[in-house]
Formats: structure tokens, C-alpha cells, sequence
């Protein structure tokens, strides 16, 4: 197994120990009467937020958002935003543009807190609340257990607001955490099948020339963190789209060289439909569910997860790509075309 394939592998084992240490983390900021989250932050740690807001809406009771940091302007605050709790968040805690987002906010007098993959992050120093995401190592350029992490360390913090709230009971507090565990049990088998699958069908699948990962909107910040991992790492054309959007006019734009991945948790009706549509003009297309389905063009992840928590296996055979097929190319996926682009563009400022 390679470097971003370990970390999938020690995945659930992270999640646990974030669970462990979730009450002692999330004991201050729960206390200080929140009435509104707003979470930022570029890549991988926008798509967490945006793929989690909706839960986090649900069981805070709570409004939640997420918006990328250069949308973060002092005219998108309530005139009292003593009460709102602004959430910067970054894989290695040091985005400048996240940093700088964060001190707009806090001009705005919202309670500032920090959600980075390493203790002492640069963006923590703004921080009333350091909510830091215990990851452990992840030394890969694509990022992806820091991004189950990330969401898990958000939705347990919507949690634990939601009880000290009184919108969420304590009897469905720990049915989640319960549901959280059988998710983290479910995992293994479903990071082993997607293996299995990528590698049975990794030599077409690197054929592609370029990708449109498409999904229903409850999955939109994977569709698009998985979209994302694929381009970081096999260096080609990829975009992602919610299903909608894409069949308002993204269509016109596949032919034969096209390949589309389509995430299937069973909401949308129409994906046999667009499958058949498609398929008059490109072969390549593929459909991701959490059935036993098994085939070329068809994978299912085969667990029992509840619907809520499918965001912590769904991207898994979108990563496994990711791992494998640059290696066909010659590529290494850990590592990033240039190790020192965000020193040279002046992005991030680092904590070494």
C-alpha cells in the first residue's frame, strides 16, 4: 500500500479517538450560547463544512453555513454577531486566506474558532476556541483522513450544542454516537472493496482523458472533495457537479473521451435514466452506490450505514483512484507537482 492508502487504512481508528476526546474538546465553546456557525476555509477544508452543514443544521438547531474564505466580507454579519461562532478551518493550519476571513470576523465580534490538523497552527492565534482536529500524521499532499476527521470533529461539535441547547436529547445524542461506532466498523469493509474494485479495473479506468464526478446534492461537498482528489493527483481535467446543475448544460460537453462518476445513494431517480442518455455518446460511465453490485461499470460499497453518516465512506473508491491510478502514470499521488508552490505564491504561512 502506498502513503494516502495507509492513511485510509488508519482512518476509523483516528475517528475513534476524535470521538474519545470529543466532550473535553468541545466543553468551553458549547457553554457560550451559540445561535449561528459559519465555517470557512479552501479545498478539502471547504468541502468538509459544505458537506456537513446540513447534519450540523439538523442537530444543533441552529442556522450553519459554509462559504470559501474570499465570500467572507464584513457585510454578510448580523449588526450582533456576539453570538456567532466562525470556524476557520485548515488541513495544516496555515491558509492565509482563512487567517484573513477569521479577522474579518472577529472585527465583526463573532467568537472566533479553529479547527487545523496540528496543535499550534498558524491560525490558531486568532483563536478564542482551538477545536483542533486530532488527524495524527498525514504527511500526503492529497489530504483524505483529514477530511473524515474534519467532518467528524464538525458534526460531534453541532452535537454537543444541540444537548446543551435542549434541541437534541441526550437518548439521540447517544444513539448517534452508537450509529458513529457501526459506521467506523463498516468502513474496513468498504475501503477493502473499493481496493479490490480500482484494482480489477484500474487500466481502463486509467484511460480517462477527463472526469465529471457527479452527485445528489446531500453529497455535494464529497462529490466535489472527490473530484478534487482526482485532479490533485492524476493531473487531468475533473470537475464536480451536483446532479441538477449538471443536467443543465454540463451534458452538451460529453463525447467518447468522457468519463463520468456518478454517486448513488439512492435519492435520485434518474441516474438508471442518465446512464442510458449518456450513454450514446461515451462508454465510460460509472455508477457508485452503497449496494453488493459488482461489475466494470457499477461498484457498491455493500454496508449497512444509516443515511446520515454514508458521507464517511462514500468518497472511499473516488480516494483509492486517487492512490492508484497516477501510479500507472508514473506519478507519485503524495506528493504534490510542486513541493514549494505555496512558498513561492506566498499562500500559507507556515509554523517551521
Amino acid at each position: 500500500m502506498n502513503l494516502i492508502q495507509n492513511y485510509l487504512k488508519e482512518t476509523p481508528m483516528q475517528l475513534g479517538k476524535i470521538v474519545e476526546g470529543s466532550q473535553r474538546l468541545f466543553d468551553s465553546v458549547v457553554k457560550k450560547d451559540i445561535k449561528k456557525i459559519i465555517i470557512t476555509g479552501s479545498g478539502t477544508s471547504y468541502h468538509s463544512g459544505l458537506q456537513m452543514q446540513q447534519i450540523m443544521r439538523v442537530k444543533s438547531g441552529i442556522s450553519v453555513s459554509a462559504t470559501y474564505p474570499f465570500q467572507v466580507t464584513p457585510e454578510i454579519f448580523d449588526e450582533d454577531s456576539s453570538r456567532t461562532l466562525f470556524i476557520g478551518i485548515s488541513q495544516g493550519g496555515s491558509s492565509l486566506s482563512t487567517y484573513d476571513a477569521m479577522e474579518i470576523a472577529k472585527n465583526k465580534g463573532c467568537i472566533i474558532a479553529t479547527m487545523a490538523g496540528e496543535k499550534d497552527a498558524y491560525i490558531d492565534q486568532l483563536a478564542d476556541d482551538v477545536l483542533t482536529v486530532n488527524i495524527g500524521e498525514e504527511k500526503a499532499g492529497a489530504k483524505t483522513k483529514g477530511y473524515y476527521a474534519t467532518k467528524v470533529n464538525l458534526l460531534l461539535l453541532a452535537e454537543y450544542i444541540g444537548v446543551e441547547n435542549g434541541h437534541l436529547s441526550q437518548s439521540d445524542f447517544d444513539a448517534d454516537q452508537e450509529s458513529l461506532k457501526k459506521t467506523f466498523e463498516e468502513y474496513p469493509i468498504a475501503l477493502n472493496r473499493a481496493l479490490k474494485w480500482v484494482e480489477q479495473n484500474k487500466e481502463d479506468l486509467a484511460k480517462a482523458d477527463n472526469i465529471r464526478v457527479v452527485g445528489p446534492g446531500q453529497l455535494y461537498g464529497d462529490v466535489l472533495e472527490s473530484a478534487l482528489k482526482l485532479l490533485e493527483t492524476c493531473r487531468i481535467p475533473v470537475t464536480g457537479y451536483d446532479f441538477d446543475e449538471f443536467i443543465h448544460g454540463i451534458y452538451n460537453a460529453i463525447d467518447e473521451k468522457s468519463t463520468v462518476l456518478f454517486m448513488d445513494d439512492g435519492s435520485e431517480p434518474r441516474v438508471g435514466k442518465i446512464v442510458e442518455v449518456l450513454g450514446q455518446w461515451t462508454d465510460r460511465l460509472y455508477v457508485i452506490g452503497v449496494s453488493d453490485a459488482e461489475d466494470s461499470h457499477k461498484f457498491g460499497y455493500d454496508v449497512q450505514v444509516p443515511k446520515d453518516f454514508q458521507t464517511f465512506v462514500f468518497p472511499l473508491v473516488f480516494q483509492v483512484m486517487a492512490s492508484v491510478l497516477p501510479e500507472l502514470k508514473g506519478v507519485d499521488p503524495s506528493q504534490p507537482k510542486d513541493p514549494n508552490f505555496h512558498q513561492e505564491l506566498g499562500s500559507k504561512k507556515y509554523n517551521y
